[in-house]
């Protein structure tokens, strides 16, 4: 042999060393770290030949690391956990195809998690063997033992109580919580059969920013029977005045597997309104007064909100210019549902 060279799709010669181990073997040692992946060429030149014989070979990217492959029982995802799982292609399980929904660092350890189009029809305790195919061709196995199912609750009926501050304004939406108020739920346990007394349930608003876990310990969760419990929530003690939105729960086993989200109330901060003085002129403004009305996000004259004054996004003031009222009265906004029309309970006053 008289030399040996290896190049890169593009010509580009890498470093490469070799030498003759034994007849007819040799071993070639290739500085591939900073090489791309991608094809690669080896030429081996031989004594009195013109030109070098060439053997095509494929560059690899260091490849991901598995640690395993997870998935419960009647669950449509499943989790990767490993390292460099951006190479992850696809996952088959027992003939179901999950692809890449999200991918996430969680105690120093990625976590890819792979979705199917529909739940799978795994069994508690089933052993299996996961497919894990890469984005450069290789596949790699995982054995797989499905895991018990996630907690399971249906929300029965819930009741949600107005607060202790004369409301000024009549909420359009019958599923608006007032931050004020307090709403309890019945609940009945699917997963598993029986309530367990050590299982909590999480309230939540819908980016978790805050959030609160009621248990029977605490007396936020009472039992009524073997499968159902009643769940009871003040969210300004529990969540805070700085809370808003869409509230989900969803419940928590002792060891920390939680179930699916589901939706229970809008959390509405409302403004308390306290006195609405007008004009004669129905064509002139009116003047609305009040705490926190920078909560509001608009006010209108009419249900459609033809005739609308929207709340400036720097207002801070306690008293806001409306348009004179319809027979009908004056129409609300909050900035906490604006999709929700609600009515404004005020005397017109005369213009001071």
């Amino acid at each position: 042999m008289d030399d040996i060279k290896i190049e890169d799709a593009r010509g580009k010669e890498i470093k490469t060393t070799w030498k003759v181990t034994k007849p007819e073997e040799l071993e070639l040692q290739v500085e591939l770290k900073d090489q791309s992946a991608g094809p690669i060429t080896v030429k081996l030149q031989q004594f009195g030949l013109a030109k070098p014989d060439e053997l095509p070979l494929q560059a690899y990217s260091e490849a991901a690391h598995l640690d395993g492959f997870t998935i419960k029982a009647g669950d449509q995802e499943g989790v990767v956990k490993g390292t460099r799982l951006d190479e992850v292609d696809h996952v088959e399980l027992n003939g179901v195809h999950f692809l890449p929904a999200n991918l996430i660092r969680a105690n120093e350890k990625d976590e890819l998690h792979m979705s199917a189009a529909q739940p799978a029809a795994f069994l508690p305790d089933q052993s299996l063997v996961a497919h894990v195919a890469l984005k450069d061709g290789r596949a790699l196995e995982l054995p797989t033992k499905v895991e018990a199912p996630r907690p399971r609750v249906t929300l029965v009926s819930k009741n949600i109580q107005l607060g202790n501050t004369p409301l000024t304004i009549n909420l359009g939406n019958q599923d608006e919580l007032p931050l004020d108020g307090r709403i309890s739920f019945l609940l009945k346990t699917d997963i598993p059969d029986r309530f367990p007394r050590s299982e909590r349930l999480e309230v939540a608003t819908a980016d978790e920013s805050f959030s609160v876990l009621l248990s029977v310990a605490d007396g936020t969760l009472v039992v009524r029977d073997a499968d159902s419990f009643l769940a009871v929530v003040d969210p300004y003690k529990a969540l805070g005045p700085s809370a808003f939105g869409q509230l989900r729960f969803r419940p928590v086993q002792a060891d920390g597997t939680k179930g699916d989200w589901q939706s229970l109330a809008t959390l509405v901060r409302v403004p308390v309104l306290k006195e609405l003085h007008c004009p004669d002129s129905a064509d002139k403004p009116c003047k609305l007064s009040g705490v926190n009305l920078f909560l509001i996000d608009s006010v209108a004259s009419d249900q459609q909100f033809t005739h609308t004054a929207p709340v400036p996004t720097g207002f801070i003031d306690s008293t806001l210019s409306v348009p004179h009222p319809a027979e009908s009265g004056l129409y609300i906004k909050l900035r906490d549902d604006p999709s929700a029309t609600n009515t404004v309970i005020l005397p017109v006053l005369p213009e001071e």
